[in-house]
């Protein structure tokens, strides 16, 4: 599968303008993004290279609550508990190619979902998105393909003030997720998504158990508690088996910090 790291899903109960002003105090441009009208949310970005992050919550309660879009029943029942990393998505250029793929392996999918969002300016962007059907506690990425080619969507991006020049030379090194199983979730996602898993590692001090897997430009490291005592363990009770800090690279200026129960680095 052709696979590449479109973006990380931040889940938030403030309003997405809150998301920009803590980017903007650490030196940093983040964007409105604008509102999903049919599901009920909104949101704000931050453009890393040809990824970014995604600052979601809730603009009607109404509407998200009959929304049928699994990332936003995962965004009500996540707040629930608390903000944080909620989801992956990856990019395709082929939405029905990649769905059938999905399908030979095994897996059930939901039908595929149209997706759109108004910008401040009233510009309407769409996209299609792709889910998993899954009963594990640990979501499964999601997939999308945008309306226009990656290239053409990047320079629409720059020509409207989305990038921040300093963040353009940027990627997402890592992504570290907390599991129950490193080892298990690891083999499951390589042989779904073809990944390489390209090591296992112990980390004594942290009392830590680490399976890496490497996609396309990024790797996903899956994290384990040995010990009760471990603050992987306190995420895992808190949150359950979920993302919760993002690398970049190179690293940021200053050293590493947390917005609404998220670390980056």
């Amino acid at each position: 599968m052709n696979l590449e790291l479109d973006h990380i899903v931040h889940f938030i109960k403030e309003h997405p303008n809150v998301a920009v002003d803590k980017w903007k105090n650490q030196g940093y441009h983040a964007v409105m993004g604008g509102s999903h009208e049919k599901w009920g949310t909104f949101n704000s970005l931050l453009y890393v290279g040809n990824a970014y992050i995604e600052y979601l919550t809730i603009e009607n309660q109404e509407i998200a609550a009959d929304s049928d879009n699994p990332l936003i029943s995962q965004l009500i029942h996540d707040l629930s508990k608390g903000e944080g990393f909620g989801q992956i998505c990856f990019r395709t250029d082929n939405m029905v190619h990649l769905k059938t793929q999905l399908e030979n392996k095994g897996c059930q999918t939901y039908p595929i979902f149209n997706g759109s969002r108004k910008r401040q300016n009233g510009l309407i962007i769409k996209w299609k998105m792709l889910f998993i059907k899954d009963s594990s506690s640990l979501p499964y990425p999601f997939f999308i393909e945008w309306e226009q080619e990656n290239s053409v969507r990047m320079n629409d991006l720059n020509s409207n003030g989305y990038l921040d020049e300093r963040l353009a030379k940027h990627s997402i090194q890592s992504i570290k997720v907390a599991v129950n199983d490193c080892e298990s979730t690891a083999r499951d996602w390589a042989n779904l998504f073809d990944f390489t898993i390209i090591g296992i590692q112990f980390d004594e001090h942290s009392s830590v158990k680490k399976a890496i897997l490497q996609g396309n430009s990024f790797e996903i490291h899956f994290c384990q508690p040995h010990s009760e005592n471990s603050s992987m363990h306190n995420i895992l009770s808190k949150r359950g088996e979920r993302p919760f800090e993002i690398t970049f690279d190179p690293v940021l200026d200053k050293t590493s910090f947390t917005l609404f129960e998220g670390k980056y680095s």
